[in-house]
This record gives C-alpha cells, structure tokens and sequence, in this order.
C-alpha cells in the first residue's frame, strides 16, 4: 500500500507540475501576444504620424510655391505697366493700362501707384508723375535744362529756356507780352523757338499770340493738352502762375 501512495503522489506531483508549466506557458504566450499587440499600435501611430506630417509638409509646399508664383506674376505685371509708360512717351490713364496690357483696373490702379512712389524714392533722374486722371513717365524738372541738348532739336540756352518756360506756362500769350517779361532779348529767343518748332504764332491785331507745339511737349515729356501741361508745370516747378 505504501508503494501505490508513492506512486499516487508522485503521479500527483506530476500532474500538478505539468499544470503549473501549462499555466506558465499560456502567461508567456498572453504576455508575448500582449508586446506585439503594443509592438504593432506603436507601429501605426509612427505610420499615422509620418503620413500627418508629410502632408502638412506637402500642403505648406503648395502654399509656398502658389505664393511664389503670386509675386512673380505681380512683378510681371508691374513691369509691363512701367515699360508702357516708357514706351509710350505720354501720359497714360488707367483705362487704356488696363485694357491694352489686358489686367483689371484695380491691380493697374494699385501697381501704378506704386511705381509712382517707388520712382520718387529712387536716386533718379525719371519720375512717374500723376496728370489729372493719367500718369506719365518723365524727367526730373532740375535736371530738364542739363540734357535738354540731347533731347531733338539739340541744346536750348538758359535764356531761350526760360523764355519758352514763360510761354508754356502763361500760353496762350501775346508776344509784347513776353518781350515786357524778358526784355528785348526775347525777340531773339522767341525767333529761335519758332525756328525750332517749340511753339508756334497766330497773328493778333499787331503783335502775335504765341502757344506750345507738341513737339516740345512730346521733347520734355508734358501732355499736349496745354491745360494739363500748365497745371503739371506749376505742380512741378513750384512756379506760382501769376508771377512774371
């Protein structure tokens, strides 16, 4: 009998370290299912992350690149209105901007002003100044009479210059009149200027009325309408209108 207790109990003991090494192996088996569990969520989340985060990038490379286009294109078109300027050699209003060089009028309107300014604070001999409603590229006046002599027509003197600036400014005007503001010397300045085709006669009783030509506006960049020349010329020059 004490034989088969042994063996009851050693069978016994057999069983239950078989059952303990099951129960072990079930735990390590639910423990590795559990790290890869966790291995795999991990995984994902950097997947997630990484597709989050390359599309935040791609999307503010998008927007970097519309931005830059944007500006070149506003650079474009703020030069094309700075060559029709040039080109055109009078003064230009926002309408015919818009409608030759194909932009809206309110980007015109904002780009033109613009170069008008930016001309004013350059270090420059051209300014864009503004006519009424147009606006036109043009000469610095201090610098009008220095280069005048490579303009058409060759050199004007100072005396025939201020001459012709009396003119400009008071035309139409009767020639007497001219002569009482400069003296007699203006016979002379006012023969060279008729020879040079800066302004032109219309007699009047026994004297002569005396105007611009487009010439000259078109030699000193001024309109050609002589109103608008006047009012560009006082607004320039700073000369009072009813001073001799």
């Amino acid at each position: 009998m004490k034989d088969n207790d042994d063996n009851y109990k050693f069978v016994g003991n057999n069983q239950i370290n078989n059952e303990e090494e099951k129960s072990n192996d079930g735990s390590q088996t639910n423990d590795e299912n559990d790290e890869e569990d966790q291995t795999i969520s991990l995984t994902n989340e950097k997947l997630n992350g990484i597709g989050v985060g390359s599309g935040l990038e791609q999307e503010n490379s998008s927007q970097e690149s519309e931005f830059a286009i944007q500006i070149e294109l506003t650079e474009l078109n703020r030069n094309l209105i700075e060559g029709a300027l040039y080109a055109s050699g009078r003064p230009l209003d926002i309408e015919e901007l818009s409608t030759k060089l194909e932009l809206p009028k309110k980007e015109v309107e904002k780009l033109v002003n613009q170069l008008a300014f930016d001309y004013l604070e350059r270090s420059s001999a051209l300014i864009i100044a503004q006519v009424g409603e147009r606006f036109q590229m043009q000469l610095r006046p201090e610098y009008t009479e220095r280069v005048s002599k490579f303009a058409k027509g060759g050199g004007i003197s100072e005396a025939n210059l201020r001459t012709l600036t009396v003119i400009a400014l008071k035309q139409p005007i009767l020639k007497s009149t001219v002569v009482k503001i400069r003296g007699s010397g203006a016979y002379e300045h006012i023969k060279y200027l008729l020879d040079n085709d800066l302004i032109s006669a219309v007699k009047k009783g026994r004297t002569h009325e005396l105007t611009t030509t487009d010439k000259y506006a078109d030699m000193f960049g001024l309109p050609k309408n002589k109103e608008e020349l006047k009012r560009m010329m006082i607004t320039q020059l700073g000369i009072d209108k009813e001073q001799p």
